[in-house]
């Protein structure tokens, strides 16, 4: 199992192909498994080094109780800090419900 630490929480991710790297950010109450589940990582790896987060709170990533530990610039962190752990610096991203928040203003 691989993690990354941002801010005293760690962070699970799994990595799953090659080529350019994608990070696929689940939704509420699900987890970075569910990509593989409905078929995506089958899909994608091919042309793809796809990073399968799982976010703060859900899966194996650590689920902090204070509520101000979700702020959305943490979760957001969060992200950059897989990629850091990984040495990537450029990804695309694609997330659904609280993951496609991510990347809103």
């Amino acid at each position: 199992m691989a993690f990354a630490t941002n801010s005293g929480v760690r962070i699970h991710y799994e990595i799953e192909g090659s080529g350019q790297p994608l990070v696929l950010h689940h939704g509420s109450f699900a987890s970075g498994a569910d990509w593989g589940d409905l078929g995506y990582v089958d899909a994608l790896k091919r042309e793809h080094l796809l990073i399968l987060m799982d976010a703060r709170g859900h899966g194996a990533s650590d689920k902090p109780h204070d509520p101000a530990a979700y702020d959305l610039a943490l979760r957001a962190s969060d992200v950059i800090s897989v990629l850091d752990d990984l040495k990537v610096e450029r990804a695309n991203f694609f997330g659904y419900s609280m993951g496609d928040g991510l990347g809103s203003d």
